[in-house]
């Protein structure tokens, strides 16, 4: 099985970075002297207006979550998250054009940028296809 990035939407289906989700439950950790290692999340701003997109889209409070995913795109330019989680938004009212249009520019973003896998670029592009099959 491959590896999934930590930046990577997580496999569970949650929506929200592997990192902040999944990647804090993986059994093995352990510290040297064999005690569980303990991990402490550090939410960042953008941690926590990221996963508030996905939060608001399961409440169907697409108009705030559209604008939380422009002050990410505005506020942070250098991540991906706001196109991702523009991407989503459009998936969830249906505008599937739209949605695979901002699905094909993260993955832009991703291929253009240091930091993300080969992987994480498939994903994108993906999740683009499946949106231009759906319309």
């Amino acid at each position: 099985m491959a590896k999934v990035s930590r930046n990577a939407p997580c496999p569970c289906g949650s929506g929200k970075k592997y990192k902040k989700c999944c990647l804090l439950s993986q059994d093995g950790k352990t510290q040297s002297a064999g005690q569980p290692m303990r991990f402490i999340p550090v939410y960042t701003e953008l941690d926590q207006l990221s996963n508030s997109v996905v939060d608001l889209i399961k409440q169907n409070r697409w108009d705030e979550a559209e604008a939380v995913s422009r002050k990410l795109l505005t506020d942070y330019p250098d991540q991906v998250d706001g196109l991702n989680r523009l991407a989503m938004v459009y998936e969830a009212r249906g505008e599937k054009s739209k949605a695979a249009d901002y699905y094909r520019k993260a993955a832009d973003f991703a291929e253009s940028n240091p930091g993300f896998d080969k992987q994480m670029v498939k994903w994108f592009l993906s999740e683009a296809r499946r949106m231009k099959k759906a319309t």
